[in-house]
């Protein structure tokens, strides 16, 4: 049996949730979203600002009512 080697949670992978802070500015237009990370990044936002949050994919929006909806600022997201 040939083992698969490929997926999410492999090599380090790291899941996380966070909250949506910007998701009209991304520079390449992908559709991604500046998130604040729970327990990664800093409720501080005078230490770190929104504008220095990395671009992330997210995969869902955790509280949103809708079945699926583009996660918007204020959504609490996993990726």
């Amino acid at each position: 049996m040939k083992m698969i080697n490929n997926f999410a949670g492999l090599n380090g992978f790291i899941w996380w949730v966070g909250v949506v802070e910007n998701r009209l500015d991304d520079p390449l237009k992908l559709g991604r979203c500046q998130v604040r990370i729970f327990g990664w990044h800093t409720p501080d936002k005078s230490l770190l600002p929104t504008e220095d949050l990395p671009w992330a994919h997210p995969i869902y929006a955790l509280n949103s009512t809708k079945s699926f909806t583009t996660p918007r600022e204020g959504d609490y997201v996993m990726g």
